[in-house]
């Protein structure tokens, strides 16, 4: 009787149980950006038809489904348009951050186009497709050998203009005599 008893409770328990409806709570490790890819010292070259388009060289490099970050990494861009009156662009930080065209780069960050530009700031975004660097951030550096220093950064590659808010400009003058 006793097991018989048992049997119909564990049996009503189960009906039970089957009909109390179930809530399904999103767990917070699915949510999570997992990296797809993750490569230790990186050197990777992108080809064209003519040459060497791009050149990456990293500590770190992660991949996930939306976007690339490096780290201690260094970006060299090639010109292969001979219209544009550059050989290379050379963007270096402690973090880059990719998006499709658009980088973000971060921590000690350093950019140099050729030998006429070369720039010093905490932060700075750039557009691969349409060549333009900015930020907010103070910035510090040489513009054809002339030392130069100021706030808000806009610099478009393909004009060749450059803007700048409180903006120091010391040009290096040789006394001819």
């Amino acid at each position: 009787m006793d097991i018989r008893f048992f049997a119909y409770i564990l049996l009503i328990v189960s009906v039970m149980g089957y009909f109390i409806p179930v809530e399904n709570k999103l767990n917070t490790n699915d949510s999570l950006d997992i990296p797809l890819v993750v490569f230790d010292k990186p050197l990777m070259y992108t080809l064209d038809e003519k040459n060497v388009s791009k050149i990456i060289d990293a500590t770190h490099a992660v991949r996930y489904k939306n976007r690339d970050e490096m780290y201690d990494a260094t970006i060299t861009l090639k010109n292969s348009k001979p219209e544009e009156n550059y050989n290379f662009e050379e963007l270096k930080a402690e973090v880059i951050i990719k998006k499709a065209d658009d980088i973000t780069l971060r921590k000690n960050v350093f950019y140099k186009r050729d030998d006429f530009v070369d720039l010093k700031t905490d932060e700075l975004f750039y557009n691969t497709k349409t060549k333009i660097a900015y930020n907010s951030k103070p910035y510090e550096g040489n513009y054809y050998k002339h030392y130069i220093k100021g706030t808000n950064l806009y610099l478009d590659g393909i004009k060749d203009n450059m803007k700048s808010k409180n903006v120091h400009f010391e040009v290096e003058m040789k006394n001819k005599k």
